[in-house]
């Protein structure tokens, strides 16, 4: 490749030289914009600070959840554990509401509306 090297060297094309005078645009309000971005920063971090370090702190109290009987028999020892027991297998079976009759479940469903393509009206 030295031959075209050269070649191109003698018979090309002189690289342009590029001004090196050019200057970038800088907007004049860049340092106070700066300042004013700092300060807000600032201002945030201080009241973030101020929350978590303020003695008023009221924690939420986290909501319980009160699993089935069923399935939750309260405090177990190790013990307990590996001790075997013919236990229920089909836990489908469990928490099931058997209703006498249809008026106590409720009018619920009364405004309920059917949305999508129906050949035909649906009465509930």
């Amino acid at each position: 490749m030295g031959f075209l090297d050269r070649f191109k060297q003698a018979f090309g094309s002189k690289s342009e030289t590029t001004d090196s005078n050019e200057t970038e645009y800088r907007d004049p309000l860049e340092e106070q914009m700066k300042k004013e971005h700092a300060s807000r920063q600032q201002s945030v971090i201080d009241e973030a600070m101020a929350e978590l370090e303020g003695e008023n702190q009221q924690l939420r109290p986290e909501p319980v959840s009160d699993s089935p009987p069923d399935y939750d028999v309260g405090a177990v020892e190790a013990e307990d554990l590996l001790v075997e027991e013919e236990t229920e297998s089909d836990h489908s079976l469990l928490n099931i509401i058997e209703h006498e009759s249809v008026e106590e479940m409720g009018d619920h469903l009364e405004s309920v509306t059917i949305l999508g393509d129906l050949p035909e009206e649906v009465e509930l």
